[in-house]
């Protein structure tokens, strides 16, 4: 299926049950990237939806990593369908084998739940992947992002609330600092569902705790402020 990326230009064909999502947008709008950079690794791309959105706000290298064949051969697809094979890199990898270095800025949508005896973990492999720390863990991500960002480099992710604690602790036994996070909540009156970050390398302690992200004011009808997130689409996850 071929669809418009969501308040973009883009074009993006994708497979059903392996959509890009909420994440996704909500990932792309909190980015912020310098004007002057060189290099941004997307990891785990999945479709390439992120890095398509990443092309739209700098003319850096972009490099993009996605450990599934499928998934990565789906993100080439997309890089082509655009005409962005000139700008963006698509590389079928495992992350924690890669030796970048002094990268600018990098961008992780990354497996939300944990591996443990209570996890319910998905049938279909490629969406066990996506969503559980079966091959890329928390402490592994931070440790390798860590190691690969030049000083004053940039790093952003999207993850869960109620890991919060653990993705504090986690950053805290690394050099990425925390400059700017934002919550998200689906109603007004419901605990937040996501949390955004942008950690600098290096950064210094000052922290800006961005007005929250509500996506809906009723059900299936967005807040203004969801809307020009989405473009006014109604978005189904």
């Amino acid at each position: 299926m071929k669809r418009k990326l969501i308040n973009s230009n883009l074009w993006i064909s994708q497979e059903k049950g392996h959509a890009f999502n909420l994440d996704t947008v909500l990932l792309q709008h909190f980015v912020k990237l310098p004007y002057r950079i060189k290099h941004v690794l997307d990891i785990g791309t999945g479709n390439g939806a992120i890095a398509l959105y990443l092309s739209e706000k700098t003319k850096a290298k972009i490099t993009a990593l996605e450990i599934q064949e499928n998934r990565y051969k789906q993100a080439l697809e997309n890089v082509r369908l655009n005409q962005l094979e000139n700008q963006i890199e698509v590389m079928h990898v495992d992350y924690l084998d890669t030796n970048f270095q002094n990268i600018d800025v990098i961008v992780c949508n990354p497996p939300f739940f944990k591996v443990d005896k209570n996890s319910n973990i998905n049938e279909d492999d490629s969406i066990a992947l996506a969503r559980h720390e079966i091959t890329l863990s928390l402490a592994d991500l931070i440790e390798k992002v860590d190691k690969q960002l030049k000083y004053g480099g940039k790093f952003f992710m999207i993850h869960r609330p109620d890991r919060l604690f653990e993705i504090l602790k986690v950053l805290s036994q690394s050099d990425c600092v925390i400059k700017r996070m934002q919550f998200v909540h689906p109603y007004i009156d419901k605990k937040p569902n996501h949390v955004l970050f942008e950690c600098v390398k290096k950064g210094g302690l000052e922290t800006i705790i961005e007005p929250p992200i509500i996506i809906y004011k009723e059900k299936y009808q967005f807040t203004d402020q969801a809307k020009k997130i989405f473009g006014g689409d109604i978005y189904v996850t």
